[in-house]
């Protein structure tokens, strides 16, 4: 039974214009009849027409109501194919917008300058004792590792400097840990001299603290030292690693006279100042200056106190221009009794 048009619901209007609208984009084609014939000969109920009709009537009611379309393709039994779309408007911006991606975080620690202290080992006289100089590098590294880093592998400005770590060993990692500073390693650590082991190892140990204090971090911490991560029971086969190592007494292994600024090989400019530190007997330090050989000037200087690494600054003032060698040694009491005193030089020009 039909439905007087003015009595249809909203949804029967909609319905009865989304129908209309989708007739009017029909043309029938010339074969129109035939197609209709072998289409209705002989099928079964549920392909029918009539079903098939109620059923697109029933999903394009579905599909006005949500929003959807309808489109008729070109195959040969031009079967609607619905596109369900979202309820919202096409120009809205969808309610959940797609997460945002965040680009992956560069772990690559930035290079930076970084001038550390680095010990190396010298002949005293008495025998091997550390020196150290301050090397300013363009590193990644952190500034104990970048430390070690040029212990084991930069060459010594001062040419009577050297290290006691043969090639073979790379660091890994200088950092501070609870209760130590943990030096990682890989390769294979050994030693350029084999009598040395002792003393290589504090040359590792002296650097990391100083390194770590140098960086306002605690340089008291003794060193633990891990190759490829793993601890370490003996080093070089000679010496005991399995706990953390601290500094040894500086007077039996420091050579007793050092001089910080200048460094090796500088051009400065007048007035020439020196500076240094020393653990002299009554806290007296001899200097020579010498230039092509011969002794210029000549002097002694005081640290600020006796008997322990104290600092010293000595004023040589305005130079000639040039190049000279500063010679700088502890006093020698004993009159030659004794062990032979310790120096330290430095090779440097005047502007």
């Amino acid at each position: 039974m039909n439905t007087p048009e003015e009595n249809w619901t909203p949804e029967e209007r909609r319905l009865h214009d989304a129908l209309e609208r989708a007739a009017e984009r029909v043309e029938p084609g010339p074969d129109g009849l035939a197609r209709i014939r072998r289409r209705t000969a002989v099928v079964p109920i549920w392909r029918r027409p009539v079903v098939i009709g109620l059923a697109g009537a029933t999903g394009l009611a579905a599909a006005v109501l949500v929003g959807g379309a309808i489109a008729l393709n070109g195959s040969d039994d031009d079967t609607p194919v619905a596109t369900t779309t979202s309820s919202s408007p096409a120009s809205e911006t969808p309610t959940t917008p797609p997460p945002a991606t965040t680009p992956p975080a560069d772990t690559t620690p930035p290079v930076q300058t970084l001038t550390v202290p680095v010990y190396y080992a010298a002949d005293s006289g008495d025998g091997l004792r550390l020196t150290r100089e301050f090397h300013t590098v363009e590193t990644s590294l952190s500034p104990i590792a970048a430390a070690v880093h040029e212990m084991l592998a930069a060459p010594p400005a001062d040419p009577d400097y050297a290290t006691l770590w043969a090639p073979g060993a790379e660091v890994v990692a200088g950092e501070v840990g609870e209760g130590f500073i943990g030096v990682d390693l890989t390769g294979t650590p050994s030693l350029d001299a084999t009598d040395s082991a002792d003393l290589a190892l504090q040359q590792l140990v002296y650097t990391a603290t100083a390194a770590a204090a140098n960086a306002g971090l605690d340089g008291s911490l003794p060193v633990r030292i891990t190759v490829d991560g793993a601890p370490v029971e003996r080093l070089f086969d000679a010496v005991d690693a399995a706990e953390p190592v601290g500094r040894a007494d500086p007077l039996e292994v420091r050579q007793l006279v050092q001089i910080n600024e200048p460094g090796e090989g500088a051009t400065v400019s007048g007035p020439v100042d020196v500076q240094g530190e020393a653990a002299a007997f009554e806290a007296n330090v001899l200097w020579e200056l010498r230039r092509d050989g011969e002794v210029v000037d000549s002097g002694n200087t005081s640290t600020t106190e006796c008997c322990t690494f104290a600092p010293f600054d000595l004023q040589l003032g305005d130079l000639e221009p040039g190049t000279y060698e500063l010679v700088m040694s502890e006093d020698d009491p004993s009159g030659g009794e004794g062990r032979p005193p310790t120096s330290d030089s430095r090779t440097f020009t005047v502007e």
